[in-house]
């Protein structure tokens, strides 16, 4: 909705991962206006404050709901979001779509996600299998002696995932910053993802990601390439979901049947934090 230069939004969090969400069925901004957005709303001391900005719009398959648009604060385009794909999936129902599951378009592919069953907070992101999965690769850039294994694994968008005896003590941003632009990850570069793996049914992590530029406090899709990484590399077991915890909360990885196949899911919490409305960026009309 818009009144005049003013724009309503929801701001949302999973986990600490926190959003500007909007509906643009309505006033169908462009891909480049949605980045003009981004970059105007995210900054935290000049405006709104949020790692991203998600954008519910018409699909473009007649399998989805809707379609899914995320823009990292800077403005750049990224194919697919975990955390923010459950909260565009809870403002949604809000909005009014309420088949189930909901099917939505994303860059990445046709996702689908419901409320949990385990827990009426949460909700669960259906996701494809992580097939691009590429063990113990080498980079042209030093690496920090701390760092034990690299593994790269393309979950909806690009992840290299670190691994590390005491993840406390990681420098997130000074590491993440060198490692994320190497030219062997070129040319959409990674984000990095530091996990502390055990025999257990839990990791840890901590991410940096590319287009904030800096550590946040959850990552949905870099929880997914951890999770794979743990279970297919380091053969981590976990009966009822892999648990993986980080700076903003647990987030759990499982398998489940949905529209009535077996599929991997990123079961989360989706929060409303509050509703606003700011003014559009200058030069948008």
């Amino acid at each position: 909705m818009t009144t005049g230069r003013m724009v309503s939004f929801a701001k949302m969090h999973g986990t600490g991962n926190d959003f500007i969400v909007l509906d643009n069925r309505s006033h169908q901004f462009s891909t480049d206006e949605l980045a003009a957005c981004a970059r105007a709303w995210c900054p935290r001391r000049y405006g709104v404050g949020a790692d991203g900005l998600l954008a519910l719009d018409h699909p473009r398959t007649s399998a989805a709901d809707y379609r899914m648009h995320y823009a990292n604060a800077d403005g750049s385009r990224a194919t697919m979001c975990g955390n923010g794909a459950r909260c565009l999936f809870r403002f949604a129902r809000r909005i009014g779509f309420d088949r189930e599951p909901l099917a939505f378009d994303t860059d990445a592919g046709l996702y689908r996600a419901t409320v949990s069953s385990r827990n009426a907070s949460h909700v669960q992101l259906f996701v494809p299998d992580v097939t691009d999965l590429r063990e113990h690769i080498e980079l042209e850039r030093s690496v920090p002696e701390a760092i034990q294994e690299l593994h790269y694994a393309h979950a909806g968008t690009e992840h290299l995932v670190a691994t590390v005896a005491d993840i406390e003590a990681i420098p997130v941003r000074k590491w993440g910053r060198h490692l994320r632009n190497d030219p062997r990850l070129a040319p959409a570069g990674a984000n990095i993802n530091f996990m502390a793996a055990d025999e257990g049914p839990s990791v840890r992590l901590r991410t940096y990601e590319k287009g904030v530029e800096d550590e946040t406090p959850s990552c949905g899709t870099g929880v997914l390439a951890a999770a794979t990484v743990a279970r297919r590399i380091h053969r981590t077991k976990a009966t009822d979901g892999l648990r993986v915890q980080t700076n903003g909360g647990t987030l759990h990885v499982g398998r489940a049947t949905v529209a009535g196949d077996e599929s991997l899911y990123l079961e989360g919490p989706a929060v409303s934090v509050f509703d606003g409305e700011i003014a559009r960026p200058d030069g948008i009309p």
